[in-house]
């Protein structure tokens, strides 16, 4: 029953889940370091990351669905903790990494959109976790 679950909430198609799938899903704010404190000797591409995610999301406000035509529970999952869990790590902004070949500059700004901030500090549950891989 919980397999059937997600499908219903998050879609069937790779594209859909990738969008409504909020459990599989963490979202980053990154800000250069050297921004924050200009004066200092630390290199432009070195940056600090804050980002947010959530784990047991079955429902939209809670893990039970209740059918609108016949008011009957149709899915009841509170047994399953809701969480939402907060991430602080360092990251790399690839587009301010200096060099003189075009080609490198090029691969650098392609691969600068996807960020893995890593490791990571994860607050979520009431403790901290160190996580060594994080994206």
């Amino acid at each position: 029953m919980l397999a059937a679950r997600p499908r219903e909430l998050f879609g069937s198609g790779t594209a859909e889940r990738i969008l409504k799938d909020y459990n599989g899903q963490t979202y980053w704010l990154s800000v250069g370091l050297k921004t924050l404190i200009p004066e200092s000797r630390l290199p432009a591409w070195l940056q600090v990351s804050v980002g947010t995610g959530a784990e047991g999301m079955f429902g939209a406000r809670e893990n039970i669905a209740i059918s609108d035509e016949t008011g009957l529970v149709e899915f009841d999952r509170r047994d399953i903790q809701r969480y939402r869990q907060w991430y602080l790590a360092p990251d790399i902004d690839l587009t301010k990494i200096k060099t003189n070949k075009k080609g490198v500059r090029v691969l650098l700004s392609m691969l600068n959109v996807f960020k893995f901030p890593t490791p990571a500090l994860e607050y979520g549950k009431g403790r901290f976790r160190w996580r060594w891989m994080m994206y």
